[in-house]
């Protein structure tokens, strides 16, 4: 099963397949709105709860959701949080730096 692993230190996020290996490395950031339920994701690693296909969303790079959708990881009391890419061209803090309401921000090419 694959798992993520997030540092919010160094702002990266790890695709980690299911005999430890990490298949790649990107840019993430949990930069949280001050309007969400939870103040930042723990640093650490997650089980990927959309294992087959990330939840839809409709597709737009400058969307809250990116091209790819969300891709759902367990975090305890905060159903739906996950990883996702974004608001590319946002005027304010564009693309993985874009605040969100608790998810991890990341590249379109993540």
């Amino acid at each position: 099963m694959s798992s993520l692993r997030f540092d919010g230190r160094i702002h990266q996020i790890a695709l980690v397949d299911s005999a430890g290996n990490t298949t790649g490395i990107w840019a993430a950031y949990n930069n949280v709105d001050s309007h969400a339920t939870i103040r930042h994701i723990q640093n650490g690693v997650y089980t990927v709860q959309d294992r087959v296909i990330p939840h839809p969303h409709a597709a737009s790079a400058n969307g809250p959701y990116g091209l790819h959708g969300i891709v759902r990881f367990n975090v305890p009391g905060h159903p739906g949080i996950g990883v996702h890419s974004g608001r590319a061209n946002a005027t304010h803090l564009a693309g993985p730096q874009h605040p969100t309401m608790g998810c991890i921000r990341t590249t379109d090419d993540a």
